[in-house]
């Protein structure tokens, strides 16, 4: 059997392609399992008092942002106590279901032909080391929770419509979308975004229109935003986060904060290309200007970007349903102000739409080149091949990118060198030196921090007690 008859034998086995993709996706990540605790994990899980018994967690919903989150956290805390080996496997079991839903998604957006475009998206979503936030950090689980509820929705949605089922079926699947949607924003707010990505589906997927497209809205899309408003109506009604949405806008004004979204959302753009500038605190600037350089040159990116989506959407639906996708999950993180102008855990869901635009953009340059070339058997052959190297270069990049997880000492170094103007980071790397009682250190991260953000509270705190520690143990 040929190198090109053999891939497409495979590809063809829906049964070995889930085996495939959960080996090489637990394989990729298998070194999460030597992660630490690190960051939010100490508070949000370990020394979280509404985790202490079911009883407790009960009666503190009503005050409880992300309820579905930290009732999987309060799973795991009662079984694996301080022991986080088990609480990394729950973020793993969750990537790999976020995996194998979008290989069902996507085979409904796909000929049988053209199988292998779903096969080696779902392959790089699942070993990119871009995920490493959301599947490595224990607490990066919101994101990875709301994925999996998102797509599983998505999937069920997709079910749901179906003309072929019966209609008590496709009823049981539309109630099962909407429940696991509601889910979905038990676990994070941003799954708001999910009425969007339907209609996204059906006008470049299904290419409704017109007459069909109302009626199509109207029976299947109104249930999805009513739940969504509902939900925003409770999240406007509680209490937690009314306070939130106070900080949050307090922290800078809505068009500085657009103008510093769209530079951080560009640079997002090289993170997929450019795994060695994974940084898990980032160093982004601020903007007040549209003029700032560069920002001129991140508004042409994304500018061409949408311009190449809108233009291929009837000749390349699929790569335009990757565009539009990725920009469709980045806009709430975009709008909102938040501290972190960019968090990689945020780009998870959204790492799904590039992923998918850069293989049909790869699959199409391969069919070009088999036409233009002389021997198509070799440059398919080459083609392949050339996936398969990346595919390997992204695992050890994912490997290495774990092993950083496994003591706090190391990650802090790794942002250090990444940001090493940015107080927050030798700030935490100055608390994980003092938790090896290497004071010395910890003191020299703790002036460098308070150093570069004189109004850096925990600095100044960090750095006045690591003195008297020393003072106190002299």
């Amino acid at each position: 059997m040929q190198y090109k008859d053999a891939v497409e034998w495979f590809i063809q086995r829906p049964l070995l392609i889930f085996l495939l993709l959960v080996t090489v996706g637990a394989g990729g990540y298998a070194g999460a399992f030597l992660g630490a605790f690190q960051y939010d994990d100490g508070f949000a899980i370990l020394l979280n008092p509404h985790l202490d018994r079911a009883e407790v967690f009960v009666s503190h919903l009503d005050h409880m942002v992300r309820p579905v989150l930290y009732a999987t956290f309060l799973f795991d805390r009662s079984i694996y106590a301080h022991n986080p080996a088990g609480y990394h496997l729950l973020n793993l079991l969750l990537h790999l279901g976020s995996g194998l839903l979008l290989y069902l998604i996507l085979c409904h957006a796909v000929t049988k032909e053209a199988r292998p475009i779903t096969f080696w998206t779902v392959l790089l979503f699942l070993i990119h080391p871009i995920q490493t936030e959301t599947v490595t950090y224990i607490s990066g689980r919101a994101s990875g929770l709301m994925a999996f509820f998102y797509l599983l929705a998505f999937f069920l949605y997709i079910k749901a419509s179906d003309p072929e089922d019966h209609r008590h079926t496709r009823r049981l699947f539309m109630s099962g979308a909407m429940v696991s949607l509601l889910l979905s924003l038990g676990s994070k707010e941003t799954a708001m975004t999910f009425p969007l990505a339907l209609l996204l589906w059906d006008v470049l997927i299904h290419r409704f229109d017109g007459a069909a497209f109302r009626k199509r809205f109207v029976s299947f899309h109104l249930p999805f935003w009513f739940v969504v408003f509902g939900a925003a109506a409770w999240v406007w009604w509680h209490p937690r986060y009314s306070a939130l949405a106070q900080f949050s806008l307090d922290l800078r004004p809505l068009w500085d904060n657009l103008l510093s979204e769209l530079h951080a959302v560009a640079y997002a753009l090289q993170l997929f290309s450019c795994p060695w500038k994974l940084n898990f605190d980032h160093d982004l600037p601020l903007f007040s200007s549209l003029f700032q350089w560069p920002l001129p040159l991140d508004l042409l990116v994304l500018s061409t970007l949408a311009a190449v989506a809108l233009f291929l959407a009837r000749r390349l639906p699929l790569l335009s349903f990757g565009i539009g996708w990725f920009f469709i999950q980045i806009l709430p993180t975009s709008l909102i102000p938040r501290v972190d102008l960019l968090s990689e855990r945020n780009l998870y869901l959204a790492s799904i739409g590039l992923i998918l635009a850069f293989v049909v953009l790869g699959d199409r340059l391969m069919q070009w080149l088999m036409v233009i070339l002389p021997c198509p058997r070799v440059t398919r052959n080459a083609a392949y091949s050339i996936t398969l190297a990346m595919v390997l270069a992204l695992g050890v990049a994912t490997h290495q990118r774990n092993l950083l997880y496994r003591d706090e000492v190391s990650l802090w170094s790794d942002t250090v060198r990444k940001s090493p103007n940015k107080a927050r980071p030798h700030n935490n790397l100055g608390h994980a030196y003092a938790m090896q009682d290497n004071w010395d250190r910890a003191i020299e991260e703790f002036r460098i921090a308070a150093r570069l953000d004189p109004d850096y509270a925990p600095a100044r705190k960090n750095l006045r007690d690591a003195y008297l520690h020393q003072v106190g143990r002299q």
